[in-house]
């Protein structure tokens, strides 16, 4: 767990809530900490303080402020121990095995050539749904297109109409992208890429599931053996390709649902969604206390032209350019 004093008054004792299930807390945390983040090092820095965040057994991580906490998380990072006890998939504990891969790895040069250990140090940084869609905006910002944010919006029982006017929103010019990033605050972290035209593209990460790169059909580092049903998912709504206006719909249609419902429909609902379908994760989403909010934010890319020649000025989403344009090594 991970506690910052400077923010008692915000989280009570100041402890953080989970970054890696809470996309709201996620979202507002990494809008003030951005600053501090180390340049060149900004996304093993956040990988850390979501690690520790959602991290339930070991040593609580407490700092005084934001400043000491990304410091020690920085530090922590460039160590190259990333692969340690902190970067265990979400609350599993570590086998004998892990224990002494770990200690032949530090005892050495600090990393391994464990393809399990690289598979779950990438992942903290690219199947964490909120840091995929942070780093794709980051990416194309970095690379010229001048994004804009607009306020975002929460969107709760009552509210359907609302949400479905924010979904089938479309940029204000033919020369501009809008990019949705999508919170489903205590689920998941996606971006909806909106052309002029009302073509969308559908980007993301799902921690323990797979890598932006995976869904976006860029490489193959699915965890485990992917379903029909994922597959099938990510052929309708991923792999870089437009999403049918039909599919689209759906889509809009059940997440307007969703707000109004308690979590075990939402539950029923998410095997259909283009998230994870998994049993365990559809399980997970039965239990979960109070009411299903969503949660969008806007960004306006005024330059998409510049972004995507200084990506290699490819076809397809700038989602999908963004992607593959970011070492996930």
């Amino acid at each position: 767990m991970l506690f910052i004093a400077e923010d008692e008054a915000t989280y009570p004792d100041g402890k953080i809530p989970n970054l890696e299930d809470d996309g709201k807390a996620y979202a507002e945390i990494v809008g003030r900490i951005q600053p501090l983040l180390p340049k060149g090092f900004e996304e093993e820095a956040l990988g850390q303080l979501v690690t520790w965040s959602a991290t339930k057994f070991g040593d609580d991580k407490r700092f005084d402020t934001w400043v000491d906490a990304v410091t020690a998380a920085t530090d922590y990072a460039r160590t190259g121990f990333t692969s340690g006890p902190d970067q265990r998939q979400r609350d599993q504990a570590p086998d004998t095995t892990e224990r002494d891969k770990l200690g032949v790895a530090l005892l050495s040069t600090g990393r391994t050539d464990d393809k399990q250990m690289q598979l779950r140090d990438k992942s903290r940084r690219w199947a964490n749904c909120g840091l995929a869609a942070y780093q794709i905006r980051e990416q194309l910002s970095a690379k010229g297109g001048d994004l804009v944010g607009r306020p975002a919006e929460t969107f709760r029982a009552g509210d359907g109409d609302k949400l479905r006017q924010a979904l089938l929103a479309t940029p204000a010019s033919a020369e501009t992208v809008l990019l949705l990033d999508c919170q489903f605050p205590q689920v998941h972290n996606f971006i909806i890429e909106v052309r002029h035209d009302g073509t969308r593209y559908l980007a993301q990460g799902y921690q323990g599931a797979y890598f932006a790169h995976w869904w976006l059909g860029l490489d193959d580092s699915y965890a485990g053996d992917a379903s029909a049903d994922i597959l099938a998912l990510r052929d309708r709504y991923g792999r870089g390709r437009p999403i049918s206006p039909q599919d689209y719909a759906s889509l809009v249609d059940s997440l307007v649902t969703a707000i109004s419902s308690t979590w075990p429909q939402v539950a029923e609902q998410w095997r259909t969604l283009p998230f994870n379908p998994d049993r365990q994760e559809v399980d997970g989403i039965k239990g979960r206390s109070g009411s299903p909010t969503f949660v969008v934010e806007a960004f306006e890319v005024r330059k998409p032209a510049a972004a995507r020649a200084a990506l290699g000025d490819g076809d397809g989403s700038l989602s999908a350019l963004a992607t593959r344009g970011l070492s996930a090594d």
